[in-house]
Parts: C-alpha cells; sequence; structure tokens
C-alpha cells in the first residue's frame, strides 16, 4: 500500500468508532509494514487534507475528549521454544477506548459497536465544503476541537477493510458477528483471545460468542490458532487467539514444528515405528528428554 491507502486503511481498522488525531498518528507510527513518511508536521498537514477531502471519511465531535489510545505488544515475553506466553509479572489491564457498545438493526445498515453513536455530533461539513474542500487545517481543528474530534470510514470502506480483497462485500453478518470482526480488525497483528472477549469485552457465556465466531469462521474470514499464557504462579491458561485473515501469523511453537516433523519421519517407517535414539540423531536433538519437557 502506497502512504494514503495506509492512512485510509488505519481509520478505517479502527471500526465505527472512529479515532482522534493522536490515536491516528500512534496507529500509523507502530504500523506494520511500517508507514512510509515521517510523521513531522508538514507531513501530517499533508494526511489531514487528504482525509479532510475524501469523500468516505466523516468527522465527528464527541461530548467527551477520547482517552489516549495504548498499545500493547502480547507477544512481547513470549518463550519462542515453547510458544508459551510467559507473564513474568501480573497482567496490568490497560483502559479499554473502545468498549463495547453494538448498534443493533439499524435502518441505514450501519453496523459495528460505537460507544457515542447517539450523542456524537456530524461535523464534516465544518471540515470541508460539498465541493470536498477544505474549510481548515489540521491545527485548527485541533485548536477548537481537541480530542473529541473523531475520524471515522464509511460502512464500506470499514467492511472492506474486515474482510480484505478476497472478501465478498455483499455476505451480511449478524450484527454481534460483525462486532467480533471490528474488534479483530482494531487489534491488528495482535489478535484478540476468545476468553478475554467473552468475559471482558462482551461479557457474554462463552457458548453464544463460539456461535458467532463459527459464522466468521465458516465464511473463511478468520482464522484460529491455540495461545498458552504461563502466569507467574506457574499456572497456564489456555485460550484460543483469533486474527483477520490479513493479519494471520503462523505462531506455532518450535515444539509443534518437531512434533510434525517426527509424525512425518514415523509414517515412512515400517509400522510407523522408529527407536528413539535414531530419531534423535535424524532431528539433530542432543537431549529427546529436554525436549518432551520444553
Amino acid at each position: 500500500m502506497d502512504a494514503l491507502e495506509s492512512l485510509l486503511d488505519e481509520v478505517a481498522l479502527e471500526g465505527l468508532d472512529g479515532l482522534c488525531l493522536p490515536a491516528l498518528w500512534s496507529r500509523l507510527e507502530s504500523r506494520s509494514p511500517a508507514f512510509p513518511l515521517p510523521l513531522e508536521p508538514y507531513t501530517q498537514e499533508f494526511l489531514w487534507r487528504a482525509l479532510a477531502t475524501h469523500p468516505g471519511i466523516s468527522f465527528y465531535e464527541e461530548p467527551r475528549e477520547r482517552p489516549d489510545l495504548q498499545l500493547q505488544d502480547r507477544y512481547e515475553e513470549i518463550d519462542l521454544e515453547t510458544g508459551i506466553l510467559e507473564s513474568r509479572r501480573d497482567p496490568v489491564t490497560l483502559e479499554d477506548v473502545y468498549p463495547i457498545h453494538m448498534i443493533l438493526e439499524n435502518k441505514d445498515g450501519i453496523q459495528g459497536s460505537c460507544r457515542y453513536f447517539k450523542e456524537r455530533k456530524d461535523i464534516t461539513s465544518s471540515i470541508r465544503s460539498k465541493c470536498l474542500q477544505p474549510r481548515c487545517t489540521m491545527v485548527e481543528a485541533f485548536s477548537r476541537w481537541g480530542k473529541k474530534l473523531i475520524i471515522v470510514a464509511s460502512q464500506d470502506m470499514r467492511y472492506r477493510a474486515l474482510i480484505g480483497l478476497e472478501g465478498d462485500p455483499d455476505l451480511k453478518l449478524p450484527d454481534f458477528s460483525y462486532c467480533i470482526l471490528e474488534r479483530l480488525g482494531r487489534s491488528r497483528w495482535q489478535g484478540e483471545l476468545q476468553r478475554d472477549l467473552h468475559t471482558t469485552a462482551f461479557k457474554v457465556d462463552a457458548g453464544k460468542l463460539h456461535y458467532h465466531r463459527k459464522i466468521l469462521n465458516k465464511n473463511g474470514l478468520i482464522t484460529m490458532q491455540s495461545h498458552v499464557i504461563r502466569l507467574p504462579t506457574g499456572a497456564q491458561q489456555h485460550s484460543i487467539l483469533l486474527l483477520l485473515n490479513r493479519f494471520h501469523v503462523d505462531r506455532r511453537s518450535k515444539y509443534d514444528i518437531l512434533m510434525e516433523k517426527l509424525s512425518m519421519m514415523l509414517s515412512t517407517r515400517s509400522n510407523q515405528i522408529e527407536t528413539l535414539g535414531k530419531l534423535r540423531e535424524e532431528l539433530e536433538l542432543m537431549s529427546w528428554c529436554a525436549v518432551l519437557s520444553s
């Protein structure tokens, strides 16, 4: 993607809630692959103008300033050997800047979650003219509205960002399923744990979340893989990591890869049997016991 495509993509991925200017710069700074332009003031003004004149972008004033967006790396403490996230300290719960407020059966076809959907004020006409000419600079806009100024992509842009170029834009998802998909889009490469979605974000029973996850999986919109966290106490928490297709990363541990190689080797042996010594030699392992205990 070029710079402008990446810019629109970041706005679209933030969902119906949208994002304020500081959050936009934060998203672009942490974007992967890296955003191609330096986020200097003159670049920010150029990007602002691109958003202000784009017909698929709307601007709103929310009743309260948007809290700062805090990004956290889920894989910062992951053990590459085992694929287990080694939590060496008690997890710090970050404020959820986007609490779930689902929009249900909207007559205009709007889907997603938005805390101030009914309260926020559309100020797009103050940002640009009907001829798509900007009415204010970025500095002027931020001075006037601050972090109450929210940038939101159109429904079509948001849905396309979630389903990718291969997805069917005519596919109609239940509102609940769409909100899960939107949540995954906002998490980018980090993904969301199914356990966190049903206990913390949506606060519903596991069965309901599982049902809507199956809808997304059946339509080929998400990927799933096991995820294990080892707590400071030594206990392990098991869950399922959900990702949009476009952000899928195979995070299999070296142990999983080793087991796959072992299975393939045994499938070529007579009666699928081989001695530990021979397997260890072919797999170039110093200690078979060490592998099993990892």
